[in-house]
């Protein structure tokens, strides 16, 4: 029954390779709900683990650790390596020993489109001729019949930045706070109820962001302005006081609507903040 998990990839991985799509589709990740905007928690399962699924239920020994990544699903099958910064990281998910788990994460502030899983599953190289990566594209037959799409609601159109509200993540070693916000790996502080940034001599707007993360890997940070063009905004990241900690200077172009994506391998977490007072 350990095996379970690995003997379905590596079937899969057979499969894909006479049917991409439905051979792909195998690898049995399932969401729910299917449908949710950027904040709201969705949760995600393996095919064969039922929904009333709890980790009270879970058999040991546990099998290696699934690293979980979201991709708009006509993008996906592109994706060669889990180090494409068009990989969106979502969650962790450790299989019991029969090959069931689910868990929950916070939808990403992506783009309103339908997405995909993608997998890294080092457990599974012995059973797939060493791959370890996965992409799940999902055709139109089967997300008609398995919640295997998570359709991605933009925001309402009457806010005019949607702020990233925290979600309480908090990384290990700090006491449970309102304002972190993270995704098991990777972890930022987070004030919604006011902008951030203050006017600097050259016209560009100044902050400093704390990220915290257990992966000893250079941090590495993008913004994009999302209600206006601009030009890119400037960083500097330099490790904090304790280790796994990044502090980064930035310096936006304008106030505005800002989309933050700080990357360290390959995790990512990506926010949204109002700059200045826009």
């Amino acid at each position: 029954m350990a095996r379970r998990l690995a003997l379905l990839v590596a079937l899969a991985a057979l499969a894909a390779a006479a049917a991409p799509e439905s051979g792909r589709a195998a690898l049995f990740f399932l969401f729910e709900p299917t449908s949710a905007k950027p904040g709201e928690t969705v949760t995600v399962r393996l095919g064969g683990t039922p929904k009333a699924f709890t980790r009270a239920q879970a058999v040991r020994p546990f099998q290696r650790a699934i690293r979980l990544y979201l991709a708009p699903n006509g993008t996906v099958q592109r994706l060669r390596t889990r180090f494409d910064a068009r990989l969106h990281f979502i969650a962790t998910l450790t299989p019991d020993a029969r090959g069931r788990g689910k868990i929950s994460f916070t939808v990403p502030p992506l783009d309103g489109d339908a997405y995909a899983v993608a997998a890294w599953c080092p457990g599974c190289a012995r059973f797939s001729f060493g791959r370890t990566f996965f992409t799940l594209p999902v055709s139109s037959y089967t997300a008609a019949r398995y919640p295997m799409l998570l359709n991605v609601r933009p925001p309402s159109s009457s806010a005019t930045c949607p702020v990233t509200v925290p979600n309480g993540s908090t990384p290990p070693g700090e006491h449970r706070a309102a304002h972190f916000h993270g995704n098991g790996l990777l972890w930022t502080g987070l004030a919604p109820d006011r902008p951030i940034g203050r006017l600097d001599e050259d016209g560009s707007y100044f902050d400093k962001l704390l990220w915290t993360t257990i992966l000893y890997e250079t941090l590495t940070l993008r913004a994009v302005r999302l209600d206006a063009t601009a030009p890119p905004a400037r960083w500097k990241a330099n490790e904090g006081g304790s280790a796994g900690s990044w502090a980064t200077a930035v310096w936006f172009s304008s106030a505005g609507c800002w989309r933050l994506t700080a990357r360290v391998g390959d995790v990512s977490l990506s926010v949204v903040v109002r700059v200045g007072d826009a």
